[in-house]
Formats: structure tokens, C-alpha cells, sequence
């Protein structure tokens, strides 16, 4: 076996670690709402987000293509060559602090940590002129600080405009096919030949603890869109999450390499780990953020995913790095904000402190690593730290 290849295979491993530790703790905000609102326990909720996670992880190899190129060049200063050390120390530093968030039971972002380690490892290995911060304030930052505050302000006025549009409590479309006779005499204009020769289609709102109309048809409840949005959400994290982690592991197998690694086993690597995190440690910050922060109803839990489907599907594909974490918490707190309801202030002053560390923390992280790495490497196999320095 080559170094090359023992090189890729060790990159692999690392990317199935960090993506168990995303899994585990980004699975929840795609699926909170499902619990939070009542529609589902969270074991249901969490496989839910499991399949649809999944799919949007293995979607990204050919639609999130500018997300790659956000988090795969442009970082480090001209002149600046890559270190292997360095990519590993990034790579770990990211996962120990994503990994130790959900023990804790904190929703953090992996794109906060990912940034993060990346920062901390660079100014070791490269020193601080080694990075261009300009490029990492605009193109990374500042999308994760403005995407929060959006969603909760999206939240806010589509809950309200919900509320003013329907304030009873209609949360279900009732559809079935009515005689043309009775349309009529309902006062439905209807034209000679519907009356002759076809149904019509008979719409109205009701309760989903009512009857539906009468003849039997079709009901499509808030539940049945909740579903919906929630699957959404999901699949917009797969899209939004994975090409950041399948950068930082193509650019550390690249290093050395004698031609570029091959895509596809990253990918897979990473839609791996994300569905092996999600399903065995993924309920802790599922439950914080389903029960943790406020009361949420069926409908508001819609509100909120269809928000965090919007903002982070699209910024995906424009290659805008948001945390699905940030939008996702943001407009839950968006829910609490448009409807007049409190809030659990001390689960929230948990969340945006753990908001706050995760970049110095990650860095930290990765900053140790680097050092034990380095310590080490003099004493390792030449195959195993080719590149290093």
C-alpha cells in the first residue's frame, strides 16, 4: 500500500469522526420541531432526519459546489504552503470540541468549529500573516453572524402574518369531490356542463379534531406540512454541512499527493458518519431543542423549519456558509419572539454561550493538537506524515 494511499485512508477515518460528531449534534435541527410541537417522539423524529440528512449529504457532491470552493481555497496567504500537520490539527481540533458539545447536550455549529481550529491551527503553523482574515470575516463570518437574526426575524413575521391571515384554530384543508347539484345549491357558480357532466372540488378549513366534509376526501393537515418542512430542513443540512467537511479532507489528502484524490469516497465517508452520529447519540440536542427553549405548537413548528429550509437550502448552493445550528435555534427563539411566549432564559444563555466559546475553544483544540502532532511526528512512519512540517 502506498502513502498516498495509506495517507486517504487515514483522512477517511478522521472524516467519519468528525462527521459522528456532527451528526450527533446537527440531526436536532432539522427535527426539534417534529418533538417539540407533539407530532412525534424523538426517536421517530431523529430517523426522520436520519434519512433525509443522508440524502441531502450524498446530494451535495453535485450540487454544492460553491461551498467547496468557500472552504477548499483562498484561506491562507499567497506564498503559504499547506501543511498535513496542520489539515489533521484542523480537522481534529473541530471534531473534540463538536463531539464534547454533544455530551453536553449544546448545540453548536461545525461550521463555527470548523472555522474556528482552522484559525488557531494557522496562526501555529503558518503565523498570523499566514492567513487572509479579510477573506475569512466575508466569506465565512459574517454569513454565520447574519443568518441567526434573519431567521428569527422570518420567524417572527411569518407567524404573525399566520396568525392575522387564520386566527381560529382552522389547521387543516379538507378536498373531495362534490355533485354539481349540491354545488349549487350551496351557491358555488358552477357552468351548464360541470353541472352536467363533471364533479367539482369542494375546499374548506376545519379543526383536525373535526369531522372532514362530507362526502369523505382529502385532509391535508399543518401535521402532514410539518412532515414536509422538517424533511426539508434536514436535506438542506446534508447540502449546507457536508461539503465543508468533504473540503478540509480533500485538501489534507491532497497534500503530497502525486494527483488529486477522488471525490466520491469523501463524500460517502462523510454521509456515513453523519448517519451513524445521528442515529446513536443524536436525541440529546434533539430534547434541548425540542422541549428546552419554549412551547411550540404544530403550526409554529412549521413556520420555523420552513424558515430554516429557505435560508440554509439556498445558502448552500450560493456557497454561503450558514449554520444550520444558528438558523435553525434562531427561529425557534423566532417562534417564542412573534407569539408573545417565554422563554426557558437559562437553556438560552446556555446556547448562545456555547455560541460564543465555540471559536476559541475549537481553536484551542486544534492548537494542542498541532503540538502533539508535531511533537510526534519525528517519531512516526515518513508515510504517515508525508507533507508535515
Amino acid at each position: 500500500m502506498t502513502s498516498g494511499t495509506l495517507l486517504e485512508a487515514l483522512v477517511l477515518f478522521l472524516g467519519v469522526l468528525i462527521a459522528f460528531a456532527n451528526g450527533s449534534n446537527d440531526v436536532s435541527k432539522g427535527v426539534a420541531t417534529l418533538a417539540g410541537s407533539g407530532v412525534c417522539d424523538l426517536r421517530r423524529a431523529v430517523r426522520w432526519g436520519v434519512i433525509w440528512t443522508g440524502l441531502g449529504s450524498l446530494a451535495s457532491a453535485s450540487v454544492a459546489h460553491a461551498m467547496l470552493k468557500a472552504f477548499g481555497r483562498g484561506l491562507f496567504a499567497p506564498g503559504v504552503t499547506p501543511s498535513l500537520i496542520a489539515a489533521l490539527a484542523t480537522i481534529g481540533g473541530a471534531t473534540l470540541w463538536v463531539a464534547l458539545s454533544s455530551w453536553r447536550g449544546w448545540p453548536v455549529s461545525t461550521t463555527h468549529a470548523i472555522i474556528g481550529a482552522l484559525a488557531g491551527v494557522g496562526v501555529l503553523a503558518y503565523g498570523p500573516q499566514g492567513m487572509r482574515w479579510g477573506e475569512i470575516g466575508t466569506t465565512l463570518l459574517l454569513p454565520l453572524l447574519l443568518s441567526p437574526i434573519a431567521a428569527l426575524m422570518l420567524t417572527v413575521i411569518g407567524i404573525r402574518f399566520w396568525s392575522a391571515l387564520s386566527p381560529g384554530t382552522a389547521d387543516c384543508l379538507c378536498v373531495a369531490a362534490a355533485a354539481p347539484m349540491a354545488m349549487a345549491m350551496a351557491g358555488t357558480m358552477t357552468s351548464t356542463l360541470e353541472m352536467s357532466t363533471a364533479p367539482a372540488l369542494r375546499i374548506e378549513a376545519c379543526n383536525a379534531t373535526q369531522s372532514p366534509i362530507t362526502p369523505p376526501g382529502l385532509r391535508l393537515s399543518i401535521n402532514h406540512l410539518h412532515w414536509l418542512t422538517s424533511a426539508g430542513a434536514s436535506f438542506a443540512r446534508g447540502l449546507n454541512d457536508s461539503p465543508k467537511m468533504v473540503a478540509i479532507l480533500l485538501a489534507a489528502a491532497a497534500i503530497g499527493a502525486v494527483s488529486a484524490p477522488v471525490h466520491t469516497p469523501f463524500v460517502l465517508a462523510i454521509a456515513a458518519g453523519i448517519v451513524l452520529g445521528s442515529l446513536i447519540a443524536g436525541r440529546k440536542v434533539t430534547r434541548l431543542l425540542a422541549h428546552g427553549i419554549t412551547q411550540m405548537s404544530h403550526r409554529e413548528g412549521f413556520v420555523a423549519n420552513f424558515v430554516t429550509a429557505g435560508l440554509v437550502g439556498p445558502g448552500a448552493a450560493l456557497g454561503l456558509p450558514m449554520s444550520t445550528t444558528h438558523v435553525a435555534t434562531g427561529a425557534i427563539m423566532g417562534l417564542a419572539l412573534g407569539q408573545g411566549k417565554s422563554v426557558d432564559r437559562r437553556a438560552v444563555a446556555h446556547i448562545l454561550l456555547a455560541w460564543v466559546v465555540t471559536l476559541p475553544f475549537a481553536a484551542a483544540l486544534g492548537m494542542i493538537v498541532f503540538v502533539l502532532l508535531r511533537g510526534a511526528a519525528p517519531h512516526l512512519p515518513a508515510i504517515w506524515m508525508a507533507g508535515a512540517r
